[in-house]
């Protein structure tokens, strides 16, 4: 039974109107108001193979405030490395542009177009863990749908997205110092006046990075496609909401609000959270390029292989974590890699072609 509804940001949008527009800088600043949550978090895909993301995140449930530093590294042939900390005090700029908490400190310019990031949670707790500085340069425009806003109940979710940044990276992973290039994407995401397990049941998020199919295998991988997808609960509706971009060049090409994820080749998750996982993900965007044509992308994803699994219950402080557990049973984040990737580009009136390249997938159950 539905005892809530969800109105989708798009679908406030008046006729005549473009469903996608431009991200400013207030749309990154940090808010931290009322009951929910919050993160900023980079997403990057090295040209060493390094792919990753690293994160700040907070929450204020039943009273009491956590701040969490999120790390991933994975560097294909060797294991992945996941942490996760309490970050401890976390202090925001003026201009709500600058944050740091302990282990991780992030920092837009003033002209908003280079964010330093420098992590050191995992060197501060273990001489073997991860450290590393990023700057992540922006070279698109950023984009929401809509105000960014999905209304859910009482509440809002709401998603900005920087779709391709060039970065610079250096650092120590499993006691090996590296320094590499590559490509990024930036989310700020901001729920407010609804607990965030019932802002969506399930969460699906793709980050593609490839190159036009038949060109060099040198070349190097700076087109870019994401998708950010859920599902809100039942009890709202099971409402889809969908974000979606394609860059090539480093420029922004066409954003997407209509996206449909599905799960195919289901197999039990034989490291016992008890879910039904894909081996195959079919995502289909559909939206319009920046100068106004319909477009669709299509991703036939085959998130193969494991990185890590996260046990959200586990990660999180005891008492939240009671609370939570009276509510939802087994929320998991399961993590992966496709190191044989390919998404197909068709712009109407125009021939479809295909990029091929890498990703990395994320899906989120919370049931």
């Amino acid at each position: 039974m539905v005892h809530k509804k969800t109105v989708t940001a798009a679908s406030l949008v008046h006729e005549g109107h473009p469903i996608a527009t431009q991200a400013v800088p207030k749309d990154f600043a940090w808010l931290r108001d009322s009951t929910g949550s919050e993160t900023q978090t980079m997403y990057f895909h090295l040209d060493n193979g390094c792919v990753g993301f690293v994160q700040i995140a907070w929450a204020y449930l039943a009273m009491i405030t956590t701040i969490e530093t999120n790390a991933m590294f994975y560097v294909p042939g060797h294991k992945c490395v996941f942490e996760t900390h309490n970050g401890h005090n976390l202090k925001v700029g003026k201009d709500s542009y600058e944050y740091e908490c302990k282990g991780l400190t992030m920092a837009w310019n003033k002209e908003h177009d280079k964010l330093s990031v420098k992590y050191t949670a995992g060197k501060l707790r273990d001489s073997k863990g991860v450290a590393a500085s990023f700057e992540f340069v922006r070279k698109s425009d950023g984009y929401k749908i809509g105000d960014g806003k999905n209304h859910i109940g009482e509440g809002t979710a709401a998603h900005y997205f920087y779709p391709s940044g060039e970065i610079t990276a250096k650092g120590e992973i499993n006691g090996e110092k590296f320094e590499s290039k590559g490509v990024g994407l930036f989310i700020h995401a901001h729920s407010a006046n609804i607990m965030p397990y019932n802002v969506g049941a399930e969460w699906n998020l793709s980050f593609f990075t490839g190159r036009p199919e038949g060109s060099s295998s040198d070349a190097k991988l700076r087109s870019t496609f994401h998708v950010l997808q859920y599902v809100t609960p039942d009890s709202y509706g099971a409402v889809n909401c969908s974000n979606a971009g394609l860059t090539e060049d480093n420029e922004l090409k066409a954003v997407f609000w209509d996206t449909t994820v599905e799960h195919k080749e289901l197999v039990k998750d034989e490291n016992g959270s008890g879910y039904d996982l894909p081996k195959q993900v079919i995502i289909t965007s559909k939206g319009k390029t920046v100068d106004g044509k319909p477009i669709t992308v299509t991703f036939d994803a085959r998130p193969s292989i494991r990185l890590h699994d996260i046990d959200v219950l586990h990660e999180m402080p005891f008492v939240i974590r009671r609370l939570v557990q009276a509510l939802i049973t087994k929320p998991f984040i399961f993590e992966r890699y496709e190191d044989n990737a390919k998404i197909t580009v068709a712009v109407e009136g125009e021939e479809p072609y295909s990029m091929v390249g890498i990703a990395f997938h994320e899906l989120t159950q919370i049931k």
